[in-house]
Parts: structure tokens; C-alpha cells; sequence
């Protein structure tokens, strides 16, 4: 996502990277109690964008594989809530992060 590596299951996106942060998707509830309770804060790709659901794992988590893992693991029990994505709308999004091919000459 945003040009930046990511996890997906059943066409629906768990967790990523973007710039030196992970993001990681933990739906509404579940990311309003990790911003008051442990730090989280808001994921907002731009300023004054931010994006309900998704949240930015503290740095000191996101260091060690032994903090980071639970913060994935959450982000995967919350995508598997969700119903799968359709494996045409899986196509297009593929398909459109596939760079333009340049014409032959």
C-alpha cells in the first residue's frame, strides 16, 4: 500500500509498512483502545487524512520481533472478521499496481 510492503488475507489488508513505521489494521474498536491504552497512535498516510481503523505501532514495539508479533497477531484475528474480497476485485487492485509497460520499438 502507498508504494510500501503489505500483508493481505482473503484480499483484505492486515498490516504493512509505510515510510520507518509499521501499520497495522485493527478496525475501529479494536484501534480506539490500542491508541488510549498502549500507545498506538492514528495511521495518517497524509496530514489530516487519517484512516479509521488503522493504527501506527510505537516504534519500541515495532523493533523486536517478540513486541511486534502480538501487535500482528491482532492484525490478523481482526482480518479474518472480515468477509473475503472477491477475486476480481483482488484482480483489478493487482493489476493496477502492476507498473505501465513500456511499448516496444
Amino acid at each position: 500500500m502507498f508504494g510500501y510492503p503489505a500483508a493481505f488475507i482473503h484480499g483484505n489488508m492486515v498490516c504493512g509498512l509505510f515510510q520507518d513505521s509499521v501499520v497495522a489494521r485493527l478496525g475501529k474498536d479494536g484501534a480506539a483502545k490500542v491508541i488510549a491504552e498502549e500507545g498506538a497512535t492514528q495511521f495518517a498516510p497524509m496530514a489530516g487524512r487519517s484512516m479509521t481503523g488503522y493504527v501506527v505501532v510505537p516504534s519500541a514495539d515495532a523493533e523486536s520481533p517478540t513486541t511486534l508479533g502480538p501487535w500482528l497477531l491482532k492484525a490478523l484475528e481482526y482480518a479474518l472478521t472480515l468477509p473475503p474480497k472477491s477475486s476480481a476485485t483482488s484482480a483489478k487492485k493487482v493489476a493496477s499496481a502492476k507498473p505501465a509497460r513500456q511499448a516496444r520499438r
